[in-house]
């Protein structure tokens, strides 16, 4: 099962840098999504974790495309209000795509359009979108069974929630708060990796 995680736009670059350098061992990726922070602030932190020898294979850039071409990261996540799978695709053959989904109709066009994975959630109730509904194990299960690209889930990941994934074959999580806003996100990534064990994988 792959793990990624997923900065929560509540740090600073000099916070996210020690806490990612930390993390990057235990990890297959990190995306930096910091809606907040300006170009220039997300130039700094790519820089940082890469000087700290974070491989920029590990690192996943959200939305910013820019910010990923000019630091040569092969990965680049699209959320739904973003560029076009197709754009991004045209302009770079060889950029690793990712892009958030919320229904199986939107999973199978941005699968035909050249998504390399798809994020999909939220799975369980989380505080970060709590004026709106879970999507649940079932739906989850769905696309996993209608997709062919590598499908993750978000939302509400935790060492009890991870355990109801044990019978769909999801490629990964993706988690935010429960790691990143950890006073120990070392201990919290080893409790979940525990508990994702014993989930059923592709």
């Amino acid at each position: 099962m792959e793990f990624h995680v997923i900065t929560d736009g509540k740090q600073t670059v000099d916070e996210l840098t020690v806490k990612l350098t930390m993390l990057h061992h235990d990890v297959d990726y990190i995306h930096i999504r910091e809606k907040q922070k300006t170009a220039s602030d997300i130039m700094l932190l790519v820089s940082n974790l890469l000087q700290r020898g974070v491989p920029k294979e590990k690192l996943v850039i959200n939305d910013r495309f820019d910010v990923a071409l000019l630091h040569n990261i092969p990965n680049v996540h699209l959320p739904g209000h973003g560029l076009p799978v197709e754009v991004v695709r045209a302009f770079d053959t060889n950029v690793r795509i990712g892009r958030s989904v919320h229904s199986l109709e939107e999973a199978l066009r941005c699968e035909e359009a050249g998504a390399d994975y798809l994020l999909f959630g939220h799975i369980f109730e989380t505080n970060s979108k709590a004026a709106l509904p879970s999507r649940g194990v079932e739906q989850l299960a769905e696309i996993c069974e209608r997709i062919t690209i590598p499908v993750i889930a978000i939302g509400g990941i935790t060492p009890s929630t991870i355990k109801l994934l044990k019978n769909v074959s999801v490629h990964g999580v993706a988690v935010m708060s429960y790691v990143m806003a950890s006073s120990d996100p070392i201990a919290a990534l080893t409790n979940l990796k525990e508990g994702g064990y014993h989930a059923k994988t592709i």
